[in-house]
């Protein structure tokens, strides 16, 4: 059996933190299931950019240890191990991603990506420590569906082997 790589265990994770999520959401457990739809947005978006684009887990510049996170050269900084984008949380992928469209690879899939990214803005992995009043039902809900679709759009791209 072929070893996982880190895109193969994003990929993984996606699913099982969707799987999850609509289950608690069914629950009525809005404030995890949304946390858990952030994060199998953000894993499937890091799996597409590992697939699809310059980005990388190697070690960085200067470093013998794999990357904890994704990154790529700075398309303004090529060559300065201190000019990096480094791709963390989901409601920060927009920005990151935007930075890598200015390169040959990431324009395509932050058209992709774009319009479902946003919905993710204000959420935030520190809402995992507050009391849950925060989740609405409605945005719970546009969050699944936003998820949802960058899901599909991996399960796609996987299929065909490239971006739309």
């Amino acid at each position: 059996m072929p070893e996982l790589t880190q895109d193969d265990h994003f990929a993984s994770a996606a699913e099982r933190h969707f799987r999850d999520a609509d289950y608690l959401r069914t629950d009525g457990r809005l404030p995890t299931a949304d946390h858990l739809y952030g994060f199998a947005a953000e894993c499937a978006t890091k799996s597409l950019l590992l697939r699809f684009t310059e980005v990388s887990m190697d070690p960085r510049p200067g470093e013998t240890k794999p990357s904890a996170k994704p990154w790529a050269e700075h398309p303004d900084h090529p060559g300065d191990p201190y000019k990096v984008i480094e791709f963390g949380h989901v409601n920060e992928l927009i920005r990151e991603i935007r930075l890598l469209a200015h390169g040959r690879t990431g324009a395509p899939l932050h058209a992709a990506l774009d319009g479902d990214l946003r919905v993710f803005r204000k959420w935030h992995v520190k809402y995992r420590y507050f009391d849950g009043g925060y989740a609405q039902a409605d945005v719970v809900a546009r969050r699944r569906t936003a998820a949802e679709n960058i899901l599909v759009l991996h399960q796609n791209a996987q299929l065909d082997g490239r971006l739309p």
